[in-house]
């Protein structure tokens, strides 16, 4: 399957998952996409091991009724894992597009702040995000 159906298919999904129109995922991608494109190296390695810790956590839920309701219940649980691996999909492609690998994870992740959003100076140092 090419990058574009799949990530086709991944907008459909998640938003019949989410109950949200075709459109709005769109709009959720492409904010995304946008920030990737004006992260810099080290934000993006720190935004691959923050997405796989987010998906990590939501996939924990699934299958428990508590933390499925926590998340605003099973329908809504569903469309934030096929958002987050849409995300994955697109930040694969920004590596793929910046010729990047993946390195080892190297640092702490905030789990309430993707790499664009990250306060912290001292995370931003340990990625590599500032000059140490």
């Amino acid at each position: 399957m090419s990058f574009l159906s799949e990530a086709m298919q991944l907008l459909k999904d998640a938003g019949d998952a989410a109950g949200l129109s075709e459109g709005a995922i769109k709009c959720h991608a492409g904010c995304y996409r946008d920030n990737l494109s004006r992260c810099n190296d080290a934000m993006l390695q720190y935004e691959r091991v923050w997405l796989q810790q987010q998906l990590r956590a939501l996939r924990d839920c699934q299958g428990h009724p508590v933390l499925m309701d926590r998340v605003g219940g099973e329908q809504r649980l569903n469309g934030l894992v096929s958002q987050s691996v849409l995300f994955q999909l697109l930040l694969q492609n920004e590596f793929a597009r910046r010729g990047l690998a993946p390195v080892d994870h190297h640092g702490p992740v905030v789990a309430a702040e993707e790499a664009w959003e990250i306060t912290s100076v001292q995370v931003k140092r340990e990625w590599g995000i500032l000059p140490a």
